[in-house]
């Protein structure tokens, strides 16, 4: 469980219900592993002795005395008194009779006796349902917390986190992980609770029987052969880890596959490679089936040593027993105690196993938990002042995973300004725009805004000064007028109308049945690639930023969209700090200066005129456009 301690603290506000469910766990081991044993050895023989004729001298026998000693306290006394009374079934008997007589008093002895039974079933019963339910609500509660924890954490990871791994698999770890933790929480924490007390109070049971007949070597039996058990438990149980591990990554891999599937229906018609994707996936459920049965192998072939244990502890419990003489009742309540010994001992080498198997699972998570943020708050950031949007690249260097995408850039952008960045892919613009909003922070060097370091505001405040529009317009699950919404919480509907109408996207937008309230459909399936980007520069226009990206808004429209948009995203510039990524320089000749990228350097620096004229570099991307 040591994997698990640092979750408990996410009890908080569930630490009731954990409480008493560890309570209501403790009252049914009591009622198990002690109350039953008990009720076997005194109340049956009651039952099945209770219309023997009543002894004239045991109908006016004293009470039973009690050795008294001096270092025991007198509640002791009182309680040993009373379990000797009970114990002695003659007693009982003469008490019930001298009480109401010889009849009612034996009828009232077994109606008494025979109540005990559902009594004790009640208790059991009950306080197992609520340990299950109190328990399961304080699990499904970590469960609720560290899910929320892994989903936040996934947002603040660095870009650079996920251009390594793959979506499927990630997903994967966020839902099927989880789903495992789950099901341990819900499953195994009450067993957790309800079995190493329920061998305990047996075990207190075994050592209670030893010590009221003196008899030392049955207890040593019973206490040398539960330790056994362990042994199988713990070799078991490091197989099964490696191989549950092993399980989890491969089911993370056939969802990879899956979501590339569904991710490029098209191409994969296109290229007529279903037959290939069904064979990776095939093959990829295959590896999981047989990790499936390794894992199921492991888990399950834990019981049966178990139980072997326990049989053989019986059956020489059986043979002590007789050698001894026992009583039928005393031996029956002896194999009980015995039973609730080696029961939750099955039972707890079931959990260890569910427990080796979440650990995989949580290893797997805290793969996400753990990652390095790379870009976080300071821990006094500065309070942002009225933006004006000047930007400066000071000697700016970045590498992604030690190879270089910036080399020493240093420029000056001032207030308002609308740069174009060009160059060949892999340049170095994506990147260089992407330190902006401190998507990633540079490995030396510095980039401000109004001459303060980007690094000592909270990104929060940071972003909320900064427009992006994407390539690829990413609309979420909802409505037009939400997603336009999206620019600025709690904006009014007529400044959404206003924004769409800035954007030329309020005349198609009436032309739907639903108008603001058509529903966008998946990633904004139910729009066109014009119609869907009007939306996001929409939604531009409500946030109102002074510092604009334009990550190659146009470049996935047909040419007469593009040329349709272009109008407003010229207007969206005007008065903005204005960053234009474009590898079409139809789109850039509304900017007031170029800054020609290559190798991570800037290698170019001016007008579109002045860079036509004299730039080599320039000249020839310019030329490979007219072609």
């Amino acid at each position: 469980m040591k994997k698990f301690w640092p979750y408990f603290t996410l009890l908080k506000g569930a630490r009731g219900k954990f409480a008493a469910g560890v309570l209501a766990g403790m009252m049914y081991a009591l009622a198990s592993g002690f109350g039953l044993p008990f009720m076997i050895k005194v109340v049956f023989p009651v039952i099945f002795d209770s219309e023997r004729e009543i002894p004239a001298q045991v109908e006016t026998a004293p009470a039973p005395s009690v050795e008294v000693s001096s270092w025991k306290p007198q509640w002791v006394h009182g309680l040993e008194e009373k379990l000797n009374f009970i114990q002695d079934k003659d007693q009982v008997r003469a008490w019930f009779v001298q009480r109401w007589g010889e009849t009612d008093g034996l009828a009232k002895l077994l109606f008494t006796a025979c109540a005990m039974i559902p009594l004790v079933a009640l208790v059991r019963g009950y306080a197992g349902f609520l340990n299950v339910y109190w328990t399961t609500a304080s699990g499904l509660h970590v469960l609720q917390q560290i899910q929320q924890q892994v989903f936040e954490k996934l947002q603040r990871l660095p870009l650079g986190f996920f251009s390594g791994r793959r979506m499927g698999d990630l997903i994967s770890r966020v839902i099927n992980d989880s789903v495992m933790l789950q099901l341990l929480l819900t499953s195994v924490t009450n067993d957790l609770i309800k079995q190493p007390f329920t061998l305990l109070f047996a075990l207190g049971y075994l050592v209670y029987d030893s010590v009221v007949h003196q008899e030392g070597t049955f207890l040593l039996i019973c206490l040398v052969s539960v330790p056994l058990i362990v042994l199988p438990i713990r070799l078991i149980g490091k197989r099964l880890m490696y191989r549950a591990a092993r399980l989890q990554s491969e089911g993370g891999d056939n969802s990879a596959i899956l979501t590339e599937t569904l991710g490029a229906t098209r191409e994969i018609r296109a290229f007529n490679l279903e037959r290939l994707m069904s064979e990776r996936f095939l093959a990829g459920v295959n590896r999981w089936t047989s990790l499936h049965l390794k894992v199921i192998k492991y888990r399950f072939s834990t019981p049966p040593l178990i139980e072997f244990v326990a049989a053989a502890a019986v059956a020489a419990a059986l043979g002590y027993g007789a050698s001894m003489d026992y009583t039928l009742e005393r031996f029956l309540a002896v194999v009980a105690a015995l039973y609730m010994c080696y029961d939750p001992a099955k039972k707890l080498g079931e959990v260890h196993s569910r427990l080796k198997q979440s650990e995989a699972s949580l290893d797997r998570l805290e793969g996400i938990l753990h990652a390095e943020e790379g870009v976080a708050d300071p821990p006094n950031p500065v309070k942002l002042p009225e933006v004006q949007g000047t930007l400066s690249f000071r000697d700016v260097v970045f590498e992604y995973d030690g190879k270089p995408a910036l080399r020493g850039v240093s420029v000056d952008i001032p207030a308002g300004q609308i740069v174009a960045l060009v160059g060949p892919s892999g340049a170095g613009k994506t990147t260089f725009a992407s330190l902006v909003p401190r998507f990633y922070d540079p490995t030396s060097g510095a980039v401000t805004l109004d001459d303060i370091d980007l690094r000592q505001f909270r990104l929060r405040d940071l972003r909320d000064h900064i427009t992006l529009v994407p390539q690829e317009a990413i609309l979420l699950s909802g409505t037009i007028e939400e997603n336009i919404g999206l620019g600025k919480l709690g904006a009014s509907a007529e400044e959404i109308r206003e924004a769409a109408r800035l954007a030329n996207a309020h005349p198609f937008i009436m032309q739907k049945p639903a108008g603001y309230d058509t529903p966008v459909g998946e990633r904004g399936a139910e729009l066109s690639g014009g119609q869907r980007q009007r939306i996001s520069i929409a939604r531009a226009f409500l946030k109102d930023a002074p510092v604009l990206i334009l990550d190659e808004a146009t470049a996935a429209l047909d040419a007469e969209s593009e040329s349709q948009i272009q109008n407003e995203l010229a207007n969206l510039a005007k008065g903005r700090t204005t960053l234009i990524i474009a590898h079409r320089f139809s789109s850039i000749r509304v900017a007031d200066r170029v800054l020609v990228f290559d190798d991570g350097r800037i290698v170019g620096d001016g007008t579109f005129a002045e860079l036509a004229a004299n730039h080599p570099l320039f000249r020839k991307l310019l030329e490979n456009q007219k072609h």
